[in-house]
């Protein structure tokens, strides 16, 4: 190519239109499931043709696919981020839920696409319990967790974030609440996996002050 000739540009009514599209779907199948949602419902939603849809995705299944994977990435990246440089398993591991915590308040309709659609969240060796099993592992290998199996730390943790998350987003907006929860929850989660109540407290104190420490 000629370093003179014309670069195309993105077709920015085409991205604009795929974005509309996408948070439609992700709001509507948070709160009716994906089967509680048609195509017609999703065009109208976000004030394109059916047939823009489709120019997009095949179909429902393909949006949904494609909803649910934004939801995800979404979540692990800023998990990643927020461990990146964190050594201790303890603090590892409850920074991970409450970055859920955070992410449900400031993102309720795709913190609650995730909570519907993302399959599999109870299996362990599922892609998105990859990370929870590390710090899992990290915890007993260091000697600081105790008095449980891993599998019981891990079902634990499981359902202590989803619960949590699911508060958040009964409320939404209440910024002090979401932090008490996650605090709480954190302490929860720690005592679970044998730290002492004094630690657990501070631990999970310090943590959830240095999450929701910024405001977004």
């Amino acid at each position: 190519m000629s370093v003179n000739a014309e670069i195309p540009r993105p077709d920015r009514r085409r991205t604009r239109n795929r974005a509309a599209i996408l948070s439609a779907a992700e709001a509507l199948f948070g709160t009716h499931g994906v089967d509680g949602v048609s195509i017609d419902d999703i065009a109208a939603a976000a004030d394109l043709a059916k047939g823009t849809l489709y120019n997009h995705f095949a179909d429902k299944d393909a949006l949904a696919a494609e909803v649910m994977l934004v939801a995800r990435e979404d979540a692990e990246a800023r998990v990643a981020a927020a461990n990146d440089g964190v050594v201790e398993p303890a603090s590892r591991l409850v920074r991970g839920v409450i970055v859920y915590a955070r992410f449900a308040l400031e993102r309720p309709d795709r913190s609650r696409a995730g909570l519907r659609m993302i399959p599999n969240v109870a299996d362990l060796d599922a892609p998105i319990n990859r990370g929870l099993k590390h710090d899992i592992d990290l915890g007993f290998a260091a000697e600081r967790f105790s008095g449980i199996s891993r599998e019981g730390a891990a079902l634990g943790l499981i359902g202590t974030a989803h619960a949590l998350v699911s508060r958040i987003l009964d409320r939404p907006g209440d910024r002090a609440a979401a932090m008490t929860a996650s605090r709480e929850a954190a302490t929860f989660i720690l005592r679970g996996v044998g730290l002492t109540a004094r630690e657990a407290t501070t631990i999970a104190a310090r943590e959830t002050n240095s999450i929701f420490g910024e405001e977004p």
